[in-house]
């Protein structure tokens, strides 16, 4: 436990809770921990005695969403509408965040012209059972699509932020940073549940503004079988939302077989 802190006025960690994960206290040491101190607030849809006592060991705000659905589309938007700060990263419940998360992409952010910035995100390792996974397809085909990072930590250029996800989501959402003195009207897509983050990722593409990427591997993502995308790709929604995606992209015929060759990756998040 900890008591409140001075935090940096520019960032804030939201942590969209759903229901009662036995991971939630541990990610909220880890952004306890952080070398700076951001703001840190808890919002959820599913309110509980559990993480109401969570919020009220760590001093969190603990803020419930009264007027809206359930789904994961609607948690992650009123955790944005409650985040008051320049900079906001959406913390996932299950994950652990190093404890120099904030203070590298903080600094990485301010380098940059932050008005020219839509988003940052950084590097992640898989964690299954609390070790760290070495090789895996999932990462090998990520780190191949953003190559284009490879020449420059900075892309503003339409055609290459576009590039980078019209094969699949190289971007993982608990790792990425909004800037939301450009991002003041952004909400995710209610018409997508497994792949909103990609879906959002391809609209930002669009616009005027950069990603940035900090290649170090700053979150760890927990892997197991109770997890929200394990149950999203055993029912096969996950594959139909992506196939949607797809086909927005290259058009029905092409979709059909990158979704096939994409879809190889899932025994990685199936452990």
């Amino acid at each position: 436990m900890t008591d409140s802190y001075v935090v940096m006025e520019d960032h804030t960690f939201v942590i969209p809770v759903y229901m009662e994960s036995p991971y939630l206290e541990a990610c909220i040491q880890s952004l306890c921990s952080q070398t700076v101190k951001s703001k840190i607030i808890i919002t959820t849809s599913t309110p509980s005695m559990f993480s109401r006592n969570i919020a009220a060991a760590y001093n969190l705000p603990y803020l419930v969403n009264q007027t809206d659905a359930t789904d994961v589309t609607s948690n992650w938007n009123f955790a944005l509408s409650k985040s008051d700060t320049k900079l906001v990263t959406i913390a996932h419940q299950d994950d652990i965040y190093e404890k120099n998360y904030a203070e590298v992409v903080i600094k990485q952010v301010s380098n940059y012209n932050k008005k020219d910035l839509l988003i940052a995100f950084t590097n992640y390792t898989d964690m299954i059972d609390g070790k760290l996974r070495g090789f895996s397809l999932n990462a090998l085909v990520k780190n191949i699509l953003l190559l284009p990072f490879f020449f420059t930590k900075k892309i503003r250029s339409i055609f290459f932020k576009k590039l980078i996800l019209v094969f699949g989501n190289p971007i993982c959402c608990p790792t990425v940073t909004f800037n939301m003195e450009m991002l003041k009207t952004f909400k995710f897509n209610r018409e997508y549940r497994c792949v909103l983050d990609w879906y959002a990722w391809y609209e930002l593409a669009q616009k005027p503004g950069a990603f940035l990427y900090v290649n170090d591997k700053l979150i760890k993502r927990r892997l197991h079988l109770d997890s929200g995308t394990a149950h999203l790709i055993n029912n096969g929604e996950k594959r139909q939302d992506e196939l949607r995606v797809f086909e927005l992209i290259w058009g029905k015929r092409f979709a059909k077989i990158i979704s096939s060759i994409y879809t190889l990756g899932y025994k990685d998040n199936l452990l």
